[in-house]
C-alpha cells in the first residue's frame, strides 16, 4: 500500500492548490506568489473559513473572499469591519450556495484582522520569523483568532502548510522547515486516515482534544516515515485532500482505498497528467436540474452537485468532463452513478408535407446535427473510455429526442433514461442500494 501510496503523492506533488490556482475559473485579484504580508494575511482569511460548516465547499472559500475584495477592496484587511463584512457578505454571488453557519463568517474574518494588526503589527511573515518551530505560531494563531484553534486547529496546520512548503504552495514563512509541519486533520484527509488504519472513526471527535492531537500525530509520523516522505510529510497533505474527496460518501475501507489508487494508476497511464480537478461552479442549476436536485433530496441520496473535474485522453488540448449529479453511495453494476442530466440536442425540424391537395406541418429528425451535440457525445464517449470502468453513466434526456439519441450515439452512456422517468429511475437506484 505504501508503495502505492508514494507513487501517487510523487505524481501528484505539482497540483496547485485551488485556493491560489490560476487555471480555477474565478481569478485571485493579485499574485499569490507574491512572498509579501498581503498574502500572508489574505489567505489567513481564506483558511479562517475553509471549513464545511461555514463555506460547504472548499471551493466557496476562494470565492467569497474573491468577492468579498471586489467589494471592499484594501478595506478587507482593515480593523473593525464586522458590520462590512455582514453587509458584504449578504451581498456576495457566494452568498445562496454557503450553509447556515455562514452567518459566523464576519466575525471570524474580523477576528483575523485583530490578530494581524495588534499582535503581528500588521506584518505575519515578521511574527512568524519570531518563532522557531511552525507549531509555535499553530498555537499563537489558534489562541487569537476565532475557530482556529481548539477543534479547529487543524486549519491553522492547514494555513501553515501553505505558507512554509515551496511551490506548489507559496513558501512565504522561509524560517521554518517543512519536516515540522504536522498534517492537517482536515475531513478529506481523515477519509484516507480512515481507511489506513490511522483513526478509529471516519467522523472527529471535536469534544475529545487529547484523541484529535493523537491521530493528528499518527498520521504525521505515518507521512513522515523512512519509506514515506520524513524530510516533508506534508507533501502529502493535497494529494491526499484530492484523493479524500474522491472517495467521500463510498464505504470507507484499506480495499476501497487500494481500488482507487489502482484505478488512478490506470488513468494516470492513459492520460499522463493528474486525474481530478476542482472549479467553482460557475452556473445556476438549470430549472431541470433543480428538479433532479429536488427529488435526490426527498428520497435522502447522498450526491454532489459538480463536485471535481475529471481529465479525459484525447486529442486537441486538455479535455475534461464535469459530472452533473455524482451519487457516491449507490452502484449499479458495481460501478458508482452519475446522473447526466443536459445535451445540447439539435432541435426536430419543421417541414411541411402536401397530401391529397392538403399541407400540414410534421417535426423530422434534423438534417444536420448542431457542432455542441457533437462535442458532448465526443466527451461523453472519451469519459467512459477513460472512467468507465468506475462510473456508471446516465445520460437523461428529453422524450422528443431519446430515440434518435440512441440511433445516433450508441456507447456514449451505459444507460439513457427519458426525463419524464426520472423519479422511477431514482426510486429504483434507492431500493438497490438500501
Amino acid at each position: 500500500m505504501k508503495l502505492l501510496l508514494r507513487e501517487y503523492v510523487e505524481k501528484s506533488s505539482g497540483i496547485v492548490n485551488l485556493q491560489w490556482d490560476e487555471h480555477v475559473t474565478r481569478k485571485l485579484p493579485f499574485d499569490p506568489y507574491a512572498k509579501n504580508p498581503q498574502t500572508a494575511h489574505y489567505f489567513l482569511m481564506v483558511a479562517s473559513i475553509a471549513e464545511t460548516e461555514l463555506i460547504g465547499r472548499s471551493e466557496n472559500a476562494r470565492a467569497l473572499m474573491i468577492d468579498l475584495y471586489a467589494i471592499l477592496g484594501n478595506d478587507l484587511f482593515k480593523q473593525n469591519q464586522s458590520s462590512s463584512f455582514e453587509e458584504s457578505v449578504q451581498k456576495s454571488d457566494t452568498f445562496s450556495q454557503l450553509p447556515t453557519s455562514k452567518t459566523q463568517i464576519p466575525h471570524i474574518l474580523a477576528s483575523v484582522n485583530h490578530f494581524v494588526e495588534e499582535i503581528a503589527k500588521g506584518d505575519l511573515i515578521q511574527l512568524a520569523e519570531r518563532f522557531s518551530k511552525p507549531e509555535e505560531m499553530v498555537r499563537e494563531v489558534g489562541k487569537n483568532i476565532a475557530r482556529m484553534g481548539g477543534r479547529y486547529i487543524d486549519k491553522s496546520w492547514m494555513y501553515m502548510r501553505w505558507m512554509v512548503r515551496r511551490r506548489p504552495d507559496l513558501g512565504v514563512f522561509s524560517n521554518f522547515r517543512s519536516r515540522d509541519l504536522q498534517i492537517p486533520m482536515t475531513s478529506s484527509l481523515r477519509d484516507v486516515a480512515f481507511c489506513l488504519g490511522l483513526c478509529s472513526e471516519p467522523e472527529a471527535d471535536l469534544e475529545n482534544f487529547e484523541k484529535a492531537e493523537q491521530e493528528r500525530q499518527r498520521f504525521t509520523d505515518f507521512a513522515a516515515s523512512r519509506d514515506m516522505f520524513p524530510e516533508d510529510p506534508a507533501i502529502v497533505d493535497y494529494p491526499f485532500y484530492v484523493l479524500g474527496r474522491w472517495i467521500h460518501g463510498e464505504q470507507l475501507s484499506i480495499r476501497l482505498l487500494r481500488s482507487h489508487l489502482a484505478f488512478w494508476q490506470r488513468v494516470y497511464a492513459r492520460i499522463h497528467r493528474t486525474s481530478l480537478t476542482f472549479d467553482v461552479i460557475s452556473r445556476k442549476e438549470s430549472s431541470f436540474e433543480q428538479e433532479i436536485r429536488a427529488e435526490l433530496e426527498r428520497l435522502q441520496f447522498m450526491f454532489r452537485f459538480e463536485p471535481q473535474i475529471l481529465n479525459l485522453s484525447g486529442d486537441g488540448g486538455a479535455p475534461q468532463y464535469t459530472p452533473d449529479f455524482v451519487l457516491p453511495s449507490c452502484r449499479k453494476k458495481g460501478k458508482v452513478v452519475i446522473l447526466e442530466p443536459h445535451g445540447p440536442w439539435t432541435p426536430l425540424e419543421r417541414r411541411m408535407v402536401t397530401i391529397s391537395s392538403r399541407s400540414f406541418p410534421i417535426w423530422v429528425y434534423p438534417s444536420q446535427v448542431q457542432p455542441d451535440e457533437l462535442r458532448f457525445a465526443s466527451k461523453l464517449r472519451a469519459f467512459r473510455k477513460t472512467w468507465g470502468e468506475m462510473y456508471y453513466l446516465v445520460l437523461i434526456v428529453p422524450s422528443t429526442f431519446k430515440d434518435r439519441v440512441e440511433r445516433d450515439y450508441p456507447g456514449i452512456s451505459d444507460e439513457i433514461c427519458e426525463g419524464s422517468d426520472v423519479p422511477k429511475l431514482l426510486y429504483d437506484l434507492k431500493r438497490s442500494s438500501e
